[in-house]
């Protein structure tokens, strides 16, 4: 009897813990949301999109990557709405030409899971906004569920390469997709054709569980020692507050900060903010060799950073070698991923002759090289001759 309740107890107690990992998200007001177009307000304790003539769209402050999302939605009138996610408020492509992107009209990039009801069995779709367009269409067991103008339940989980939306708990499609592996969330109303009632869509219930990362990240900094870390060239690496700042020396030349341990295939990602002009990178499969003048002269793939926007951020390029493995396309989603002047994250796997990178969770580059040259070495900081005004790093991990 002892066994059986301690196994119940124990049973309970997981139960509540993982109940502790949803969050309500807020809709007592708009605190903590921000209204990018249309119409929104509380109303009897939902968060209400109206789109009367234009796209509706409201996001949730904060950034996630592998997350559960869960809500209850009802079309009083049939509309087109959903939750977007892993998403990014962005310039609209492509950029007229001299046009400042900093001040071009801006869209939503990112997943889309669907809640339309103006057409049956749309609801539960999920879609690449602005994008490829549709990635995968609902189950018909899922379908079913769907009840019109009367409250239904949307859940989507989002872990690594791995997409799932439910309706009213029935999988209505799972999907392996990775153009975008971290963003914003947010809700969209798209406005009907005229001559019908405005489009509105009532959003209740909304919970949220931040799953972080998935898979075992380790730390290649400790944030406070550049243990297992060693300096090449003039440049100026120090620790200030937990982050790794490189700037130039009195030469003004090239400079690295590489790690002692090599690599082959991983996946590693870290944070920078360049501050100010400069070209900076993360090498990887790197070798550093001091030439007779104590130049460094490296042999290795870089993925870049630089402060340019558009920005060839993410691209990748072979030191001494074949140059840009592929040349930076500035009309793209990944050429605009960069926040010019704040903290930004790039991420690069390697996988045998397959690159893919990520600028703040934008897939940038997917690439397979037909004739690689490298296969192992260090990650190496860079600071690129001329890069005087100087970079700092944080919260750099590589996958287990």
């Amino acid at each position: 009897m002892r066994s059986m309740t301690v196994v119940i107890i124990t049973l309970l107690q997981l139960s509540w813990a993982s109940a502790q990992d949803w969050a309500p998200v807020p809709v007592a007001d708009l605190k903590g949301w921000t209204v990018l177009s249309g119409e929104w307000a509380v109303e009897k304790g939902a968060l209400v999109g109206r789109a009367p003539n234009e796209m509706a769209w409201i996001m949730l402050d904060g950034e996630y990557a592998d997350f559960e999302v869960e809500f209850d939605f009802e079309t009083p009138t049939p509309s087109n709405g959903g939750l977007q996610f892993r998403s990014h408020w962005l310039p609209k492509l492509p950029l007229a030409e001299g046009a400042d992107p900093l001040s071009a009209p801006r869209q939503m990039y990112g997943y889309q899971a669907n809640v339309e009801t103006r057409e049956r069995g749309a609801t539960g779709r999920l879609v690449d906004e602005n994008g490829r367009g549709p990635l995968a269409q609902a189950s018909a067991e899922a379908s079913k569920t769907v009840k019109q103008k009367t409250s239904n339940h949307m859940r989507v989980v989002a872990r690594g390469d791995t997409i799932e939306v439910y309706l009213n708990e029935v999988l209505a499609n799972q999907t392996k997709d990775e153009a975008y592996i971290k963003g914003r969330l947010a809700l969209q109303i798209m406005p009907n054709v005229e001559g019908q009632p405005t489009a509105e869509v009532f959003y209740r219930n909304i919970r949220l569980k931040d799953l972080g990362r998935t898979g075992e990240w380790r730390s290649l900094f400790d944030g406070t020692s550049f243990d297992g870390w060693k300096p090449y060239g003039s440049e100026a690496w120090s620790i200030e507050d937990g982050v790794i700042v490189g700037r130039s020396g009195p030469k003004k030349s090239e400079g690295y900060l590489a790690t002692e341990e090599q690599f082959k295939d991983f996946r590693v990602r870290g944070t920078f903010k360049m501050l100010g002009e400069g070209n900076f990178g993360l090498f990887y499969h790197s070798t550093i060799k001091l030439d007779e003048k104590d130049y460094p002269v490296i042999s290795g793939v870089q993925g870049e950073v630089e402060p340019n926007y558009p920005s060839a951020t993410g691209w990748v390029y072979e030191s001494y070698k074949r140059g840009w493995l592929v040349k930076p396309d500035p009309n793209t989603v990944g050429a605009l991923a960069l926040r010019p002047g704040e903290w930004n994250e790039l991420e690069i796997r390697s996988q045998g002759n397959h690159i893919t990178t990520w600028v703040n969770g934008v897939r940038t580059l997917d690439f397979t090289d037909a004739e690689p040259q490298l296969f192992e070495g260090s990650f190496a900081l860079q600071l690129h001759t001329g890069g005087v005004d100087g970079i700092q790093w944080k919260d750099l991990y590589v996958l287990k």
